[in-house]
């Protein structure tokens, strides 16, 4: 009896080059889970956590972690069910992850910490920041707020959002790599336009998701939780916001088809403490597509908020 074939996609997860020495685990004691990170600067220097996106890993931030890390003591997670962390058989809301982010401060011993979330990531940034203001000393909301003025606009996300379609619809990409990598394209501006290394590098990172069961749950988990979630919290938030006086940036991609820029000027009306600016030239994940302009925005911001 012989057996199947493996895919290349089911080995591990590879780190983007540069990050591979920074890879870190620890147990986090409220959930008792392990959660995957990089992490690199001083200690003494102020903390600043990273959050990625729905269906991504902490790689995202590859281009702008280094150059962050020498003023500036970051950590860029794997959220729960994604990349290098465990992916328990749970519902994946937004409190869950809410609380992986300060389980994490809890084991790192921090008092406070500065926030930068890329779209789901932002979300849970925001929503942070509002119930435990004592934890945080800045936001940084890259493509994406928990301020919602409108339905989801992303016809990908709403039919992966069915059940069982959705399903349906992630685990047949395993026969068809190219097709996986090509779901890539709404949240970028110009895929084909980025330096080869990024393109392989996310050719082989979109098939390891499509492959790996685990990531697959806590994707279509995260994403049905956090719809009702996002739609109940709407009520009253722009009157809660105007009282959050946290130094907030949000940085928007020019061409972002998914975080919109009626969303951004919503935001910007509702909360009194925010600074706006716009990556020209890039989409949804302007630290991937832009991030020397990316990190031209950021790192004056922090430094001001720094001290």
């Amino acid at each position: 009896m012989t057996m199947a074939a493996q895919s290349p996609y089911q080995q591990p997860m590879a780190p983007w080059p540069s990050l591979r020495a920074y890879g870190q685990q620890v147990q986090l004691p409220t959930l008792g889970i392990r959660l995957f990170f990089f992490e690199a600067g001083a200690p003494e220097k102020p903390a600043l956590i990273l959050i990625h996106g729905l269906g991504d890993e902490a790689d995202t931030w590859r281009h702008v972690f280094n150059p962050l890390a020498e003023d500036h003591h970051v950590m860029a997670i794997d959220l729960p069910g994604f990349g290098r962390s465990d992916q328990p058989d749970r519902d994946y809301t937004p409190d869950f992850m809410q609380q992986a982010i300060l389980d994490l401060m809890t084991v790192k011993g921090l008092e406070k910490a500065f926030l930068m979330g890329s779209s789901l990531g932002a979300i849970l940034s925001q929503g942070t920041a509002i119930a435990h203001p004592e934890k945080v000393c800045g936001l940084i909301l890259a493509g994406g707020a928990l301020l919602q003025p409108q339905e989801m606009g992303d016809s990908g996300l709403r039919l992966m959002a069915v059940p069982l379609l959705g399903e349906w619809l992630y685990t047949r990409l395993r026969k068809d790599p190219q097709a996986a990598y090509d779901t890539l394209r709404p949240v970028y501006h110009d895929l084909d336009n980025l330096p080869e290394p990024d393109r392989e590098f996310l050719f082989t990172r979109v098939n390891h998701r499509v492959w790996r069961d685990g990531q697959r749950r806590a994707y279509f988990s995260t994403l049905r939780k956090l719809t009702p979630w996002v739609k109940h919290t709407q009520a009253g938030l722009p009157e809660r916001l105007s009282a959050i006086s946290i130094p907030t940036l949000v940085i928007r991609g020019e061409y972002d088809g998914l975080y919109s820029a009626e969303a951004a000027e919503a935001l910007i009306a509702a909360q009194p403490a925010i600074t706006s600016i716009t990556i020209p030239g890039a989409g949804h994940l302007p630290q991937q597509e832009a991030p020397a302009a990316f990190l031209s925005a950021v790192r004056p911001w922090l430094s001001q908020q720094s001290g």
